[in-house]
């Protein structure tokens, strides 16, 4: 997900709009195999895009095709990330090879829904009880963005879609799937956001990303984070012994959605190291289930490094 951090703040605020209440988690699917992948809004951006001329107001056009025929999912985004039809114009002028790529992306999105399921069963087999929101495939101004909503993951299409195949598609999927399901667990909206203002810290939000980090890792074979995931590794007891120095502040710093002060250290280590802690903890399971269970609904960050053992590999 490359998500910056005013985007992620946003990300908080939609929480605060989105859901009014914990009750309405329960309304989804429990089965994967029903979980719904809706396209609605790309079938309408193609359907603006080829109304489009030289004459065109290209606003009004995107305005009355793609905005006002939004569906639940954009229109959450569209709140969150302050998408507009002015923003989308522009985004258009500048990179029309990508949109005009769009039919041909939605073609091959339709190709990977029996995979995405898939990978929604694994994902029950680790997780229970979990559920399954709608996929919205959306189309922003080139930014990359997935994200979680109460409607359900977010998922933009538009960034570099003349490449069609996007690899890491699913991974990002299942990303913002846990972090609903880190709700439910959790089961009171208070408590989850807490770490983004009473009890924000470097270590309950790294902890928070690298649980959906983890099990995204755990069902698709691949981290959101490729080039985090391969640094982290190789630096590993060094970018511990910067992070435990810095785990109780506020500020999350070179970690998380910001280019580092270190030229050489990609973005977004913080996921990865905060999925290694989450790793370090799954492997201590006596009971897996139990275990799942308690990493999902975690809000004791501090306990949670403690008894992971994570900390003792550096001893």
């Amino acid at each position: 997900m490359s998500i910056f951090k005013n985007l992620f703040l946003l990300f908080c605020l939609n929480f605060l709009l989105g859901y009014p209440s914990y009750g309405q988690l329960i309304a989804f699917t429990k089965n994967p195999a029903d979980a719904k992948i809706i396209y609605t809004d790309i079938i309408n951006f193609i359907q603006a895009l080829e109304q489009l001329n030289t004459e065109s107001d290209t606003v009004e056009v995107l305005q009355r095709e793609y905005f006002s025929k939004r569906t639940p999912g954009l229109r959450i985004f569209i709140e969150k990330y302050g998408l507009s039809a002015e923003k989308l114009k522009n985004s258009i002028k500048n990179y029309p090879e990508d949109y005009a790529a769009i039919p041909v992306k939605l073609e091959w999105l339709k190709t990977q829904e029996d995979s995405i399921r898939h990978y929604f069963k694994k994902f029950q087999h680790f997780v229970p009880h979990a559920v399954f929101p709608p996929t919205y495939y959306l189309v922003d101004i080139r930014r990359g963005i997935g994200s979680g909503s109460i409607e359900g993951q977010l998922i933009t299409i538009e960034k570099e879609a003349y490449n069609v195949v996007d690899q890491g598609l699913k991974t990002h999927i299942i990303h913002e799937l846990v972090h609903l399901n880190q709700l439910n667990a959790i089961g009171s909206l208070d408590k989850y956001l807490a770490i983004y203002n009473s009890e924000k810290s470097l270590l309950a939000i790294t902890i928070r990303e690298g649980i959906a980090e983890f099990f995204a890792e755990l069902v698709t074979g691949k981290y959101t984070q490729d080039q985090a995931y391969f640094y982290t590794r190789a630096h590993e007891r060094a970018l511990w012994n910067k992070f435990r120095q810095e785990m109780n502040d506020q500020n999350v710093g070179d970690w998380m959605w910001s280019q580092p002060a270190d030229p050489d250290q990609p973005r977004d280590t913080g996921y990865v190291l905060g999925a290694f802690i989450v790793e370090a903890y799954y492997k201590n399971a006596l009971d897996i289930s139990e275990t799942v269970r308690r990493i999902l609904a975690v809000t004791e960050y501090q306990t949670f490094l403690k008894d992971s053992g994570y900390t003792h590999k550096f001893k």
